[in-house]
């Protein structure tokens, strides 16, 4: 029951990185495809990046991966995530990329059932709201629900799933993914204009199922079209 309050909460603690040292985007000419926010995860990190705990802390570090440098992720029924805060202003669309690997879903893990909620690979996507927590979209490997589909975090409204992968058919693999992050939140949050990004982050967790998972993450950029 307490790792469940402490979910419950996971809305208000998102809170909180509104407190970290913000990075601001260079400014850069005009291009057909401009980066306006990227971290390869070498070592040291290039900017502040902190761990918001909701339980156990996972265990973030740098490492080396054969000859991908990047973070890795070990959660020991554990839970917490591992953000930066930033303020990213889209002027135009906005698209989102990663490389991720895991090495297996978590055991009798759900994708939508609190008490059995938990996955080895999220990126997060907070963004600014005038009231309230900030709202998430949640780009997830998922357990077992099919690629595509989008979910509402079980214990919170202001947080949306995305799967875009699921399951262990690809564990193992580093796989490039890549976002339309203008188009998720339209169809996410049905609102007009997509509010700033003020920050973002990945999550690995398997506090509830009490298992171990392990996650690799790489290059992570957010690109205006």
């Amino acid at each position: 029951m307490f790792a469940v309050v402490l979910r419950i909460l996971f809305a208000v603690c998102m809170a909180g990185i509104l407190d970290l040292p913000t990075h601001q985007s260079a400014a850069a000419a005009p291009l057909p495809e401009e980066l306006v926010f990227s971290e390869r995860f070498d070592s040291p990190l290039t900017r502040h990046w902190e761990q918001l705990k909701f339980g156990k802390p996972t265990d973030y570090f740098l490492c080396m991966d054969g000859t991908n440098q990047c973070l890795k992720a070990v959660a020991d029924k554990t839970c917490s995530a591992f953000m930066t805060k930033v303020r990213v202003k889209p002027q135009h669309r906005l698209v989102a990329r990663w490389r991720w690997k895991i090495d297996h879903v978590p055991q009798n893990a759900s994708d939508n059932v609190s008490r059995t909620f938990d996955h080895t690979a999220r990126i997060i996507i907070a963004f600014d709201t005038l009231i309230g927590p900030p709202r998430t979209i949640n780009y997830v490997w998922a357990n077992q629900e099919k690629i595509g589909t989008d979910m509402r975090h079980p214990l919170s409204g202001r947080a949306k799933m995305v799967v875009v992968q699921s399951g262990n058919l690809l564990a193992e693999k580093w796989i490039p993914e890549e976002r339309d992050v203008t188009s998720d939140w339209h169809r996410l949050f049905g609102e007009k204009a997509m509010p700033d990004i003020v920050a973002l982050g990945v999550i690995t967790d398997s506090e509830n199922t009490g298992t171990q998972v392990t996650a690799y993450y790489q290059n992570l950029e957010l690109l205006e079209r």
